[in-house]
């Protein structure tokens, strides 16, 4: 499945308002979505875009991980080096799923 070309971003909810609207979209424009949750618009469309946004870094430190845990397992030992740059890895990614 094929998704709209990232990043994605957010914009738009005026306070001054009764019923503001957020907008994800994509600077590529085949992407324009109004995220309408009640009160929590913004915080919404916030966590959507940070969700999407980081969502190949999480796969592939994931799929990193796996394959060192496998790795030690198996061998009983794994590389100072290995470890310490998946661990890197998975603290960029922690971050810029939370925003950081």
């Amino acid at each position: 499945m094929k998704h709209t070309k990232l990043p994605w971003k957010t914009e738009g909810g005026a306070s001054d308002q009764p019923d503001p609207r957020w907008q994800i979209y994509s600077d590529s424009e085949e992407l324009t979505l109004a995220v309408t949750c009640g009160g929590n618009d913004r915080a919404n469309a916030e966590f959507i875009v940070r969700a999407c946004n980081a969502h190949e870094d999480l796969l592939a430190i994931c799929e990193d991980a796996t394959t060192a845990i496998y790795d030690a397992m198996h061998a009983g030992s794994l590389s100072r080096n290995y470890h310490d740059d998946v661990m890197d890895k998975i603290e960029a990614a922690i971050k810029k799923a939370r925003g950081e």
